[in-house]
């Protein structure tokens, strides 16, 4: 079995929109029960409690104040060090996962799925990718009303194609190596954190592909990928058990 490695950033805030049951304790522990192993975080503009969840749940961690595309590019380059170290292997997996996401059982499993067909994962079936979604048009928009996409079948789940994703993703260590300056070309000082032309470049320009499952295995806080109770696999890990890894009983 290959290997996951997981690449995570936390900062103080924990999503623009997302609700209040979404915050940095709840979210971690959620991801920790999906993926338990071989995490590393870096805690960019993080307090004291984002650093205290590190200390109690033994995760190791560095702290930095580069901001949204600085801190991702630290991600970046932490994979041409560890690979460099030997710590990762070009087959291996690396997931970069940001800090307000919900995950759901058997998530890992769906990502080693998915990296047999594609070159790039994304365990969120992100709302914009579907037309009049609920009848909701202002909240999920019909910028992709076009789309067309490749269905797979899998064990766990069907994949499609897509056309982008938030910057919670996964590829081979290899992959990210060979197209790093395209992931660094749209998340400088200068053209911020985009993470849609960073996977429009790569599908138009070198043909890589992108999937990600229906329903979705994980979801962004601000807008939820649909057909899943998000709340109650969140609740899931309960204030109990989340006080008793932090050590407050």
């Amino acid at each position: 079995m290959k290997n996951i490695n997981v690449l995570y950033r936390m900062s103080t805030g924990c999503g623009r929109r997302s609700p209040d049951y979404f915050n940095n304790e709840s979210c971690f522990m959620n991801f920790k029960s999906a993926f338990p192993n071989n995490i590393y975080v870096v805690l960019d503009n993080a307090d004291e409690s984002c650093e205290n969840i590190m200390k109690h749940t033994n995760t190791p961690y560095e702290k930095t104040k580069l901001g949204n595309a600085g801190s991702y590019n630290r991600l970046l380059d932490i994979v041409v060090e560890k690979t460099n170290n030997g710590e990762y292997k070009m087959e291996d997996i690396v997931y970069f996962v940001e800090n307000d996401y919900i995950h759901r059982p058997e998530s890992n499993n769906a990502l080693l799925e998915g990296i047999e067909i594609s070159d790039y994962v994304t365990l969120y079936d992100h709302p914009d990718k579907y037309i009049n979604l609920h009848g909701n048009v202002s909240v999920c928009g019909v910028q992709y009303s076009d789309i067309r996409s490749q269905l797979f079948a899998g064990d766990l789940c069907y994949w499609r194609t897509t056309t982008s994703t938030c910057l919670t993703f996964a590829a081979r260590v290899s992959t990210i190596l060979e197209d790093i300056e395209i992931h660094k070309r749209f998340t400088s000082e200068t053209t911020g954190c985009n993470d849609t032309p960073i996977f429009h470049h790569l599908i138009m320009n070198k043909q890589r592909r992108l999937v990600s499952p229906m329903p979705g295995y994980a979801t962004h806080g601000d807008m939820f990928s649909p057909y899943v109770e998000w709340e109650s696999i969140l609740n899931k890990v309960t204030q109990e058990k989340v006080n008793l890894l932090l050590g407050r009983v």
